[in-house]
């Protein structure tokens, strides 16, 4: 696995949804601005307004809002090109990661890929439904339609296909905040606040290439007491936070864990376990701690005797 190969791809995702979370406050803008314009002033003259049909009168307000709409479709056209630079980026991401980490991470750039064709559906759309309401031609307008009803469906199907890859990219590397990030983005609505979530976990996370050269095991057998403690002894060969442990085969589950903190070296570690009744005395069990290292959570198996003595 190139390591180098793989700090580009992280790289590249959490470049791509910087872009994205940019996107989406230029698009808050556009809409803020949408909902501050005036809307169209129509002449208070009475006999005017009689003496004017109404293809006229519609032809003359969209005259007076004509720049104001033109000013509108010319940022939705500048978002809709970050929005393909950004796509672009994270597909190069996702292309990068499937090769070096894990194949299934390549639905996320299928994704991409249906955005960057949404993007110049939706502005199409946009412009013909624009000159069709202008000049009231029906068929033209049906047209605009059909192209805003193709972007809204690959935009659907495509931040579901993203929001996968972006689970799958935290589920390598046992990241919550880029699983969370994958599930929001999904759902298109909540696509923001993944983003954000997705660019923060990316910025914690360590390549798998590197997490291989750590070493986190145990030193020898552990001891289980009566009175739900055991003593372990855990090499580390760098600082790494443990988060939790629990018995397989068992529901006991503890974050009774003391010191919390490994340190390079060996590490007496004791865990406080609730009731352990349930145990069979002098079997051996396996205590399974979930250590945290550089952002990525790794589990460390421990066999521990359970001597019921004290």
């Amino acid at each position: 696995m190139s390591n180098q190969s793989e700090k580009e791809g992280i790289r590249r995702l959490r470049l791509g949804f910087l872009v994205l979370i940019i996107v989406s406050l230029l698009s808050l803008v556009s809409l803020f601005r949408g909902l501050v314009t005036p809307s169209p002033s129509v002449s208070p003259n009475v006999t005017a307004l009689n003496n004017t049909n109404p293809q006229q009168l519609l032809s003359q307000i969209a005259s007076r809002e004509i720049v104001q709409i033109e000013e509108a479709l010319i940022l939705t056209s500048i978002i809709g090109v970050v929005n393909i630079i950004g796509m672009i980026v994270l597909r190069g991401g996702f292309n990068v990661l499937s090769k070096v980490v894990s194949d299934n991470i390549g639905i996320g750039s299928t994704g991409s890929i249906l955005y960057i064709i949404s993007f110049p559906l939706g502005i199409i759309g946009e412009v013909i439904l624009f000159y069709s309401f202008l000049s009231l031609n029906f068929s033209t307008i049906f047209i605009g339609l059909s192209f805003s009803f193709l972007e809204l469906i690959l935009l659907l199907i495509g931040s579901i296909l993203l929001g996968i890859g972006v689970h799958r990219v935290g589920r390598e590397y046992n990241n919550t905040l880029v699983k969370v990030g994958g599930i929001l983005i999904a759902i298109i609505i909540l696509a923001f606040i993944g983003a954000i979530l997705s660019y923060i976990g990316l910025g914690q996370v360590k390549p798998i290439s590197e997490r291989q050269n750590v070493q986190i095991y145990p030193v020898g057998q552990g001891v289980i007491r009566r009175d739900g403690s055991a003593k372990i002894v855990i090499y580390s060969s760098t600082t790494a936070t443990i988060f939790s442990a629990k018995i397989e085969g068992t529901k006991l589950f503890t974050f009774k864990v003391n010191p919390v903190n490994l340190q390079h070296g060996n590490n007496e570690i004791t865990i406080q376990f609730d009731d352990i009744s349930s145990l069979v005395e002098n079997s051996t069990c396996i205590i399974t701690l979930i250590v945290d290292v550089g952002g990525n959570s790794i589990p460390i198996n421990v066999n521990a005797i359970y001597q019921g003595s004290q």
